[in-house]
C-alpha cells in the first residue's frame, strides 16, 4: 500500500511539473499585452476616408460645417459597445464633444440601447441596417471612431476603450483642458 502511494505522488508531482511547464510555453507565445491608448486603436482599411455624406442624417447635419467633428458608430448588438456606451454620459460630462451613431437591425433595439446608456444626449442617430455608416462610409465595424474635417472623413479607427479612441482622435486632451477651465 505503501508502495502504491508513492507511486501515486511521484506521477501527481510529475503531472504539475508538465503543467507548469505548458503554462510556461503557452505565457511565451502569448503577446505582450500594451495598455497604452494608442495601442487599443487600429485602423479600418476599407473606410472611405475623404468621403463626404450626400445625406446627413438631420440628428448629424449640424456635423457637416465642423472644422472636427467625433462620431462613434456602437451597434446595439455589440458587447465592447455596450460597455462603451456606459461611459459616454462620463465622458460628456467631462466636456468631451461627440456624436453617436447607433446601428440596429430592429429600431427598437436601437432606442432601448440610446435609453439605457443615456445617450439622448449627444443627438444619436439610429442607423437602422448601418444603412448610412456603411452606405456612405463603408464602415461596417463597431465601436468605430470616425473623425470628421469640415464634413469629410478624415480618419476612422476600430477601438477597444472609449479613452483610446478619444486619444486616438485628440479629443481626450480636450476634455482635460476643458475639466481644467
Amino acid at each position: 500500500m505503501t508502495m502504491f502511494l508513492a507511486f501515486v505522488l511521484l506521477v501527481l508531482a510529475g503531472t504539475m511539473v508538465l503543467f507548469f511547464a505548458m503554462l510556461g510555453q503557452l505565457a511565451a507565445r502569448l503577446p505582450e499585452q500594451n495598455n497604452e491608448p494608442s495601442a487599443q486603436v487600429e485602423p479600418l482599411e476599407n473606410a472611405r476616408l475623404g468621403a463626404e455624406s450626400l445625406n446627413w442624417p438631420a440628428e448629424l447635419a449640424h456635423l457637416r460645417d465642423r472644422e472636427r467633428a467625433l462620431v462613434l458608430v456602437l451597434s446595439s448588438s455589440c458587447a465592447s459597445c455596450e460597455q462603451i456606451a456606459a461611459q459616454v454620459p462620463g465622458a460628456l460630462d467631462r466636456g468631451v464633444d461627440l456624436s453617436v451613431v447607433v446601428s440596429c437591425g430592429v429600431r427598437e433595439r436601437g432606442e432601448d440601447f440610446i435609453r439605457r446608456h443615456e445617450l439622448e444626449r449627444t443627438r444619436p442617430y439610429l442607423d437602422q441596417g448601418g444603412a448610412w455608416s456603411t452606405g456612405e462610409f463603408n464602415i461596417d465595424s463597431s465601436p468605430a471612431a470616425l473623425l470628421f474635417r469640415h464634413g469629410r472623413l478624415d480618419t476612422a479607427l476600430l477601438f477597444w476603450t472609449l479613452d483610446s479612441a478619444l486619444a486616438a482622435t485628440g479629443h481626450l486632451h480636450s476634455a482635460h483642458s476643458a475639466q481644467e477651465a
